[in-house]
């Protein structure tokens, strides 16, 4: 369902979650591309602390830029680092007592969305996806937890990496946009964070990679330029000879067709040298709503199956599954192949269920076919103690789900066959490496 009746559109929110920032980008499902919240009204002001205050003595709760301001006037606790407590597994003790940061994190959610109300109403929103830098087991396990509480009983959650993020707004990118290596870099005068996306064209649909690094070395005291005119002249200059060697080298040997800028710590003009380097035979752009963006186009992804952009391209991050699974079957007397799992897909979201009547013996044939080169293997699953049947006389049940990025279990479980032939409630278990 796209829409509403009436002319209420329906839309899918990318939510940008970072431990400094956060953003909120929405798309309309009928829309070309997203739209980003900005906090002041026909600013471009996107990024929301992620912070929360709790007023002094009382059960009241700021959250952003009203948090700090509250924080700062001696009228509350300042909680910050929400997101690294989860990480670390840490509860957070505010006001002499001890609060679990995912309960913080809700709450930070559900008040920033609430920003949302002069632009859409929150009952249309089909999706929403959050997008991090870092994201690993304990951070999904938050997000489930977080998504319990927000209330969005019409949306379905959904969360991924900003490199996936990265991938989901490119591939809205013109064509040749798309042809050779694009290059992401995220400042906000901490450590800089670069993103290397790489396309190899022989694949069909053709396969996306990312690689990601960090350069400690453009971390500023106190991820601030100095206001002093002198301090801050040096370090401007300092800045901009620092990237240049990072970009050339970047760029050495290889063809760089466009190049992101993000983040606010290049929004002081300090980039001329490297970005007169940059400009030569390539597309530079600059702002700071990238991964919301991509986030949201995400989000429709998920929710609209296939599109023509999509098909063309399978993103494989360190997340991905990076290989196709599937076994033959006959299909009105001739054998063909069902796909059970494809490769691309987050291997925390890979699983299936289905029944099957073997058609004789005791083995099942799984067929594995990597992406990531190699040819394909059949991989055999013995239901050992099983007794001996007549042909097409024993159905099974089987559920397969990806346990780590490369492994998979699958369970089987003796169905029997009707009155024929009764269940023997045995269950099989096995797992095994999807890719060396």
């Amino acid at each position: 369902m796209l829409f509403a009746s009436g002319n209420n559109r329906h839309y899918v929110l990318g939510y940008d979650i970072g431990d400094d920032v956060s953003q909120i980008s929405y798309m309309a499902m009928d829309a070309d591309m997203p739209e980003t919240l900005s906090i002041l009204a026909g600013a471009e002001l996107y990024n929301i602390p992620t912070v929360l205050c709790k007023r002094n003595d009382v059960n009241q709760w700021f959250y952003g830029k009203e948090a700090i301001k509250h924080a700062q006037g001696d009228d509350g606790i300042l909680i910050d680092h929400i997101l690294l407590a989860i990480k670390e597994g840490k509860r957070i003790n505010v006001d002499d007592k001890d609060f679990d940061p995912v309960t913080l994190l809700t709450l930070f959610i559900k008040r920033t969305l609430s920003l949302l109300s002069m632009e859409l109403s929150l009952e249309y929103v089909d999706g929403v996806m959050f997008t991090m830098e870092g994201l690993n087991h304990r951070m999904i396990q938050a997000f489930k937890t977080v998504s319990e509480g927000l209330g969005l009983k019409n949306a379905k959650i959904f969360y991924q990496s900003h490199e996936e993020s990265f991938f989901n707004y490119m591939i809205y990118q013109p064509d040749d946009m798309l042809r050779h290596t694009v290059l992401a870099y995220d400042y906000n005068f901490g450590a800089m964070k670069v993103y290397r996306m790489k396309f190899n064209p022989v694949t069909k649909p053709v396969v996306v990679t990312i690689d990601s690094g960090s350069h400690l070395n453009m971390e500023l005291p106190k991820h601030s330029i100095p206001d002093d005119p002198v301090k801050k002249g040096e370090t401007i200059t300092k800045l901009d000879n620092d990237f240049y060697e990072i970009v050339e080298k970047e760029c050495e040997g290889k063809i760089v067709s466009s190049v992101f800028l993000l983040g606010d710590g290049f929004r002081d003009g300090w980039t001329k040298k490297s970005l007169e380097f940059l400009c030569k035979k390539r597309r530079v752009f600059q702002g700071n709503n990238l991964f919301s963006k991509g986030a949201s186009i995400a989000a429709r992804i998920r929710l609209e199956e296939k599109r023509e952009e999509t098909s063309r391209y399978v993103y494989l991050g360190d997340d991905k599954l990076k290989a196709n699974v599937g076994m033959k079957i006959q299909k009105q007397g001739v054998e063909c192949y069902h796909a059970l799992l494809d490769a691309g897909v987050n291997w925390f979201d890979a699983s299936t269920t289905l029944e099957a009547i073997i058609e004789t013996g005791n083995k099942i044939s799984l067929q594995v076919v990597p992406l990531t080169g190699g040819g394909s293997r059949t991989v055999n699953i013995i239901l050992d103690g099983l007794d001996e049947r007549e042909s097409r006389t024993t159905r099974i049940l089987m559920h397969m789900n990806m346990v780590s990025a490369t492994r998979l279990k699958v369970m089987v479980k003796d169905l029997g066959f009707g009155e024929i032939v009764p269940s023997s409630e045995k269950i099989w278990n096995e797992e095994f490496n999807v890719i060396d």
